[in-house]
């Protein structure tokens, strides 16, 4: 039975918000029933606001699991050389609780020269579960393709396709007389699109070790996945 699901507090928004690129500070303002009626957003002027309210947004949806109108949001932004030293240096950024997925299932079924992969996540938080998949030719090294393309089809469902994600390369190395699974997931989005990287060890399993090479290459931008 799923537990239920706890609502972010004021400063998870804050942490959150604060990761993002250009921004300098955020701070809420809540109704009397707790709800967030404001955000206002301190942030750099490289950037046009539309991209940062989109990325607040964004971020909100995937690590907190929350929606929030953009109505809510105002922005305003600051020229880097007008504001004090302290302030104009770059943030460490936050390190937020991460918003585990946690990999329920991979199954790869074949038909003659067919195959298509299966791959579950759960929501560790929420509880839902998110499946993915993906079909293509029947062949040893492809049906691990599968494999990882499923799981990145299950993260899109979980971001609802928010982001595209690609699979770009899916690569076998040996380190320390141990056998890894690399792989490069291409990510795109309204704001352009960026390449990320994922590794992990074999430990008997090939399709679990892809799957989880996949979610360590989202974690590093969205700190969606963690080990158990």
């Amino acid at each position: 039975m799923a537990e239920p699901r706890q609502e972010p507090e004021v400063a998870d928004y804050e942490r959150v918000i604060c990761q993002i690129k250009d921004i300098l500070g955020a701070r809420l303002v809540t109704a009397s029933d707790g709800s967030i009626s404001e955000i206002h957003i301190m942030a750099r002027s490289e950037r046009n606001p539309k991209q940062i309210v989109r990325d607040v947004e964004s971020a909100l949806l995937i690590q907190l699991g929350v929606t929030v109108d953009h109505k809510k949001i105002s922005v305003v932004q600051v020229n880097s050389q007008d504001l004090p030293a302290e302030v104009a240096e770059e943030r460490t950024p936050y390190q937020t609780v991460c918003r585990a997925l946690r990999l329920v299932s991979i199954n790869l079924f074949t038909r003659g020269l067919e195959a298509e992969a299966t791959v579950e996540l759960e929501d560790g938080l929420a509880g839902r579960v998110f499946q993915g998949h993906a079909c293509g030719p029947h062949t040893p090294e492809r049906d691990l393709w599968l494999v990882a393309t499923a799981t990145l089809n299950a993260v899109e469902r979980y971001c609802s396709g928010l982001w595209h994600m690609v699979l770009e390369d899916l690569v076998w190395v040996e380190v320390a007389h141990r056998r890894v699974a690399v792989c490069a997931v291409a990510l795109v989005g309204q704001s352009g699109y960026e390449y990320l990287a994922g590794v992990t060890y074999v430990r008997g399993d090939e399709r679990q070790a892809v799957a989880q090479a996949v979610l360590k290459a989202l974690a590093c931008r969205f700190c969606l996945y963690k080990e158990t």
